[in-house]
């Protein structure tokens, strides 16, 4: 309504309404006249006045406790059925507010007098005059029901500009916060005042978190919880500024970098587990899905009460389910739209391609036809079914005279409609028809709820969320540079096993973590962190001969060449005589094996999981590694999985004791 203002005739106010203690004021003679209004039989009623008859109470005081007394009033805060029987006095205060001679807010062919939430009231006023008339109505409700209405904290918000400090006792403001939004009129004020707060919060609690040693995956798992989590309700019911989505975005991922250099793309991150990704959300696409989610519940109901203003503001260009369908750019329509549903709007051409053919292309809110910078749109043609340019092409290709065009379709056009219409058809499209039959009957396009991109967005699932982020992502996500780097050396890498490959045990974040950084490459040897850190020795942390780079490190060295040696052995003794190693299976894993060996190489894999964590704990632990020292790590990991009745855990215990590996 504040961005909309313009449709007000009238300088209206909305009032905040705020009463003393609602639920503790309602009155027990009010609340049972309250269940006979509308119709609850004596059985139910009865029930309530035995929860509520005969109530005592006493104050605890410095000397001991006052005499117990009578509880005529309240409602009991805590009980399952008391926001219910609050509801029955909320509908009756909006029947008496309804039933009485208060004027509301004309809009949209509308007039709207009240909104309520639960004890949240808001009063839409057309004038001042207005004001001292709502009052009396809600002080004479009030003698009824016992509430009281406190009016130093009722607020008073113009729809339009106004000097004045106060009218009739009541603050008037230019900004006021309602069901936890901070309504303002300016649309820049509202988007800081709501969002600013929220990312100052965040950055609170990412810095506690960081002062912990969580791995990637936790961190991104934290950067939902303590942070996207916090912006969801603001973002679903405001406009976000394209500077609010940048500050969140780099927030986050320098959170999950922990304020360092970055080493994998936002893009790789937001693949999911199967394309080398760690589901990273980034809050620009949840900002969009929240505005393709808004457009879902607007086209189920298009007429409700907070509906029906954003429905006429659209219905003056064909009504929003013809707009989506029709090649628009948000700047262009001839509308004065909000922020937010030009946001709206934006979010829908990113996920809907429109498949170019000069028979199913509209004439209507077309950014390549446009009069006097802005699309076009024509009521009368519209709705005489006038919709698409091939209609205003003879059959031999040639744009309609005026005088042809009114005996085709007989229909009354003004010689001004016509002029502007056939002169915004772009030249090159002219052509198109010159070239091409036209087609007797037009070719009109289905819903936009029947539509490819219609039918997943506003499915009937509960929660399609998630694949309406899939499509904005689709355009942004990248494949990780490694994968071409290691098939350039390794060949055909069955690349989607290798990255869920640790998903297939019960592994704490740290021990995936290395492989996830191995194969990224940004596995921190001296070689890499050189790069960033010029005075770092570059030799081998275990034997200090050669440079250690990924390969030398986990493979080549004499120290971990004498683990894989150890562990080759014990491999081909127990699990599988024909076993043999190479770098390549380090790297990715065991995956071109005969099926009947599935549950020996499900062991192998995971002993190559844990040798090349155990390679990493010694590295940073400043000790060369060692076998014996490999083998009692392996043994507790078993001995701390046996307890559990997770099924990969039972898997696990359940090979080991197979093959006796312990």
């Amino acid at each position: 309504m504040l961005d909309y203002s313009y449709l007000v005739a009238d300088d209206s106010f909305i009032l905040f309404l705020d009463f003393f203690k609602a639920f503790d004021t309602v009155e027990h003679n009010f609340l049972y006249r309250s269940l006979q209004k509308f119709g609850f039989g004596n059985y139910f009623c009865k029930v309530i006045k035995t929860l509520y008859n005969n109530a005592t109470c006493s104050i605890k005081l410095k000397s001991g406790s006052s005499p117990r007394f009578d509880i005529k009033r309240g409602i009991r805060q805590g009980c399952l059925i008391s926001p219910y029987l609050f509801l029955l006095v909320a509908q009756l205060l909006c029947d008496h507010i309804k039933s009485s001679p208060l004027q509301g807010i004309s809009i949209a062919n509308r007039s709207i007098v009240i909104s309520q939430l639960a004890d949240d009231t808001t009063l839409f006023l057309k004038d001042s005059s207005q004001i001292p008339l709502a009052i009396n109505i809600i002080k004479s409700f009030s003698k009824a029901s016992g509430l009281s209405l406190n009016l130093k904290k009722c607020e008073l918000l113009p729809i339009k500009s106004c000097d004045l400090d106060s009218l009739f006792n009541i603050p008037i403001k230019t900004s006021v916060t309602y069901l936890g939004i901070i309504i303002s009129k300016s649309e820049n004020d509202r988007g800081s005042l709501n969002f600013l707060p929220i990312i100052d919060k965040m950055k609170n609690r990412f810095n506690l978190w960081l002062l912990r040693d969580l791995s990637i995956k936790g961190r991104i798992l934290l950067a939902k919880a303590e942070g996207l989590s916090r912006l969801i309700y603001a973002a679903q019911s405001l406009y976000v500024s394209n500077s609010t989505s940048k500050t969140v975005d780099k927030m986050l991922c320098n959170f999950i970098w922990r304020n360092r250099t970055h080493h994998i793309r936002k893009s790789v991150l937001m693949n999911d587990f199967t394309s080398g990704g760690l589901n990273f959300l980034d809050f620009s696409t949840l900002n969009m899905t929240f505005k393709i989610h808004w457009i879902r519940h607007f086209l189920k109901n298009s007429n409700s009460l907070w509906n029906f203003i954003p429905n006429y503001i659209f219905s003056q260009v064909g009504g929003l389910d013809f707009l989506l369908l029709c090649t628009y750019k948000p700047d262009k329509v001839p509308l004065k739209l909000s922020a937010y549903h030009k946001q709206m709007l934006l979010a829908w051409s990113m996920i809907y391609k429109h498949n170019f053919s000069p028979h199913r292309f509209y004439i209507w809110n077309n950014r390549y036809i446009l009069y006097k910078n802005q699309t076009i749109f024509i009521q009368q043609w519209f709705y005489n079914n006038i919709r698409l340019v091939s209609q205003l092409f003879n059959q031999q290709g040639q744009l309609y005279t005026y005088t042809e065009f009114i005996q085709y379709y007989q229909i009354p056009v003004s010689v001004k409609d016509f002029s502007v219409v056939v002169d915004a058809i772009p030249l090159n499209l002219s052509c198109l028809f010159k070239e091409t039959s036209t087609p007797s009957a037009p070719q009109l396009q289905l819903h936009v709820t029947d539509t490819t991109v219609g039918k997943l967005c506003f499915s009937t699932l509960k929660n399609p969320n998630k694949a309406i982020r899939r499509l904005f992502q689709q355009d942004i996500t990248t494949e990780s540079p490694a994968v071409t780097f290691w098939t350039s050396f390794h060949g055909h890498i069955c690349w989607e096993k290798v990255w869920t490959l640790p998903n297939k045990y019960l592994l704490n974040n740290k021990v995936k973590e290395v492989s996830f950084k191995i194969l990224h490459r940004f596995y921190p040897t001296n070689q890499y962190m050189s790069r960033l850190k010029r005075d770092i020795d570059k030799n081998c942390s275990f034997c200090g001969q050669f440079e250690e780079t990924l390969i030398h490190m986990f493979w080549t060295c004499k120290h971990t060449e004498k683990i894989w040696d150890r562990l080759t052995n014990l491999i081909k003794t127990k699990i599988y005589p024909h076993f043999t190693l190479t770098w390549k299976n380090i790297l990715c894993g065991f995956f071109n094996y005969d099926n009947k060996f599935s549950s020996e190489f499900y062991l192998i894999n995971l002993l190559i999981l844990l040798t090349k964590h155990y390679i990493h704990k010694t590295k940073f632990n400043n000790k060369a590694p060692n076998f014996l020292d490999l083998s009692a790590r392996i043994r507790l990991y078993m001995q701390s999985i046996s307890p559990s009745t997770n099924k990969k855990a039972i898997k696990t215990c359940h090979l080991t004791q197979l093959y006796n590996l312990m």
